[in-house]
């Protein structure tokens, strides 16, 4: 290879190292995977809000159900020691 070439291809080289290093730090970022999943997650309800309001009604009354159950059972477990 001449110089020229070694050079061109030390530069791609650095700047698919770069890329990759890039995409390691996004994937290992957990801060930043928690913000995107939370954006992901709000649209996701938005759109069943927008869409069937009645069924994300539904699910907001199971989870408070289930949240109540499991609260009464933690009492009824820890009030008998």
């Amino acid at each position: 290879m001449k110089l020229e070439q070694l050079r061109a291809h030390r530069a791609q080289t650095r700047a698919q190292l770069a890329s990759t290093l890039d995409a390691l730090e996004d994937k290992v970022n957990i801060p930043k995977q928690l913000g995107k999943a939370s954006r992901r997650f709000g649209r996701r309800v938005q759109t069943l809000r927008r869409e069937n309001p009645v069924l994300l009604a539904g699910i907001a009354a199971g989870v408070v159900a289930a949240i109540g159950v499991t609260a009464y059972v933690v009492v009824k477990i820890t009030s008998k020691r």
